[in-house]
């Protein structure tokens, strides 16, 4: 018995439909097998790139940070030095100006001694007095002299100066005759002021003192080699 066309159909199609929706099981298992790996992969590889950006940005903050800190100290230290620098500065400018330092420089040289004879017949022999002394010093001071010293004491605004016999006494240092005093600041300007017609000088000649003024380009006025002790002033607030 020959079996029927449209049984031979049938049984064609459902061989066909078959055939087809193994060919499209093997190919979907092909493609699930071909695509599963990249997609893993991918989804690696973005968490790593994400990761790694992360830690980029915060190696970026942390390196920006140190950058900011490191102004910082390098201001603070360059205000330091500065302040430092400035306080060197004025510390030294006080210790010149309290005579704390030996000083060089153009001057004068004032020599002033007693006579080389005695009137006759006087009963009171002439000697330099310390305001003789005085009195030179402060018309130096006044003629713009900046550092002087008297037979090696430098004179500073604490000096006293006394006289006990034939001494001359300053810094609680006994001077003897000649007396020399070293004056630095223009020298022309302090020899005219003590070399002045009717001046000090000249006064000082006429009682029988014998006193000379010379220039000198340079000039050595040691340091003031005493204390400087203040029992009673207080620096004002």
């Amino acid at each position: 018995m020959r079996p029927r066309l449209p049984q031979v159909l049938m049984a064609a199609t459902l061989l066909l439909m078959g055939f087809l929706v193994a060919a499209q099981v093997k190919a979907g298992r092909a493609l699930t097998s071909q695509v599963d790996i990249p997609t893993r992969n991918v989804y690696a590889l973005a968490t790593l790139l994400k990761s790694e950006r992360a830690a980029h940005q915060s190696l970026e903050a942390e390196v920006g940070e140190l950058r900011a800190r490191l102004e910082q100290y390098e201001h603070a230290a360059a205000q330091g030095s500065r302040l430092t620098e400035a306080m060197g500065k004025e510390l030294e400018s006080l210790r010149i100006a309290a005579g704390l330092k030996a000083m060089r420089g153009p001057g004068v040289t004032v020599r002033v001694e007693d006579p080389k004879t005695q009137p006759k017949g006087g009963t009171n022999p002439i000697v330099v007095t310390y305001q003789d002394l005085v009195a030179v010093i402060n018309e130096l001071w006044a003629a713009g002299a900046e550092a002087v010293a008297l037979n090696g004491q430098r004179l500073t605004a604490t000096t006293g100066m006394s006289q006990v016999g034939g001494t001359v006494v300053v810094n609680l240092q006994r001077l003897n005759a000649p007396f020399v005093v070293f004056a630095i600041g223009d020298p022309a300007t302090m020899e005219g002021a003590l070399n002045i017609r009717g001046g000090l000088v000249e006064s000082l000649r006429a009682l029988g003192l014998a006193i000379s003024v010379r220039r000198n380009d340079t000039l050595t006025v040691p340091a003031f080699k005493g204390t400087l002790n203040f029992e009673f002033a207080k620096p004002a607030e």
